[in-house]
């Protein structure tokens, strides 16, 4: 592998998930590449969880994912680590090891590819039991089509984005948004977004923050990603 690649952990209150993703991505990752995780708003033991392993540590007072993935960034950054790209990897262990690398690969082969999206599979014979995410996924895809010209049906979290880029993006929606406002900001750069199927885990411990909650609660986070689409779709810079 040619490319340096930052592995970036977003976490709020994962210290039961931590040890577990971080020690499985260590026994398979190249050399060149580094993990980076953004602790955001957290409340237990997350920063003590990390301190075995060799990875940089950021931490935030603000709540949001999007804060989480800038606090490891800015972490790397002063470690004086650059990487050519970012891979953006959950910290409870619903991502797997060797999907990342499948993702680095697709890059690594065709570097034109600067933003390679893991969507997940939704199997028919498990339609009904994952319906309550698959289908505000749909219609969150339907809206990136709408606003940004490209159709998903995942908003999933494993993505790699090529570092000029990430920086290009400018990203601004640090709570619900982050994931949606990547790929319309993409399509508004002209960026064809490439996909491959990846598969879902489920989380180790620790509670859902979007995914597996209230009908009313997924409903309420899926209204936020929206207006976080519209927000992007409109920026004036």
């Amino acid at each position: 592998m040619n490319s340096s690649c930052l592995i970036v952990i977003p976490a709020r209150n994962e210290e039961a998930c931590l040890p577990e993703t971080l020690t499985e991505l260590l026994e398979v990752l190249p050399e060149n590449c580094r993990i980076a995780v953004g602790l955001n708003a957290c409340t237990d033991e997350s920063a003590a969880a990390c301190d075995a392993y060799p990875a940089f540590v950021g931490e935030t007072d603000e709540a949001g994912y999007g804060h989480g993935c800038v606090a490891a960034i800015e972490a790397a950054a002063r470690a004086g680590f650059e990487a050519d790209a970012y891979l953006f990897f959950a910290a409870d262990g619903a991502n797997s090891p060797e999907d990342a690398l499948r993702l680095i690969a697709e890059f690594e082969n065709d570097p034109t590819k600067r933003f390679v999206l893991g969507l997940r599979r939704f199997r028919l014979g498990s339609w009904l039991n994952e319906f309550g995410r698959a289908l505000p996924n749909l219609i969150l895809g339907l809206v990136c089509r709408i606003l940004g010209g490209q159709f998903f049906h995942d908003l999933g979290p494993l993505r790699l984005i090529e570092r000029r880029l990430f920086e290009e993006m400018q990203l601004k929606e640090m709570v619900w948004g982050w994931t949606i406002e990547a790929q319309i900001r993409a399509a508004q750069l002209g960026e064809n977004i490439v996909s491959l199927p990846v598969e879902e885990h489920p989380r180790r411990a620790g509670e859902q923050k979007v995914s597996g909650v209230s009908l009313i609660r997924s409903s309420q986070i899926g209204w936020e990603i929206a207006k976080a689409g519209w927000r992007t779709r409109f920026r004036k810079e």
